[in-house]
């Protein structure tokens, strides 16, 4: 379980059905039973600039233009996801922290030291 994995999440909670969803989170590794994800949206929504657009590949194995909501951050019990159904590009993920990084303000000077 790693971040940039795109996983499947079946809980009522956030989907009738199970769907897609990224981890953005270090690699929670073994001392976490938690792991930050965002959600994805099959809603065409390039006017938000926190969404990043995600074409379906045989690499991410999804099945739809998808955009990955990093408005909608979740943490869940590892337990709670389903199966591994791909990864995102290194390109991908960087624009997603970039989106994270503009819904939390965080700024370069913030994190440098």
């Amino acid at each position: 379980m790693k971040r940039g994995e795109i996983w499947t999440l079946r809980d009522e909670e956030y989907a009738s059905k199970a769907r897609p969803v990224i981890i953005v989170q270090s690699d929670p590794g073994e001392f976490f039973n938690s792991v930050i994800l965002c959600l994805f949206t099959t809603f065409e929504s390039s006017h938000i600039p926190t969404r990043v657009h995600i074409i379906p590949d045989k690499t991410n194995g999804l099945q739809k233009d998808s955009f990955v909501m990093t408005e909608k951050l979740i943490t869940i019990d590892k337990k709670e996801l389903g199966e591994k159904i791909g990864v995102l590009t290194d390109e991908q993920m960087r624009q997603i922290s970039r989106g994270l990084a503009k819904l939390l303000e965080i700024r370069k000077e913030d994190i440098s030291d």
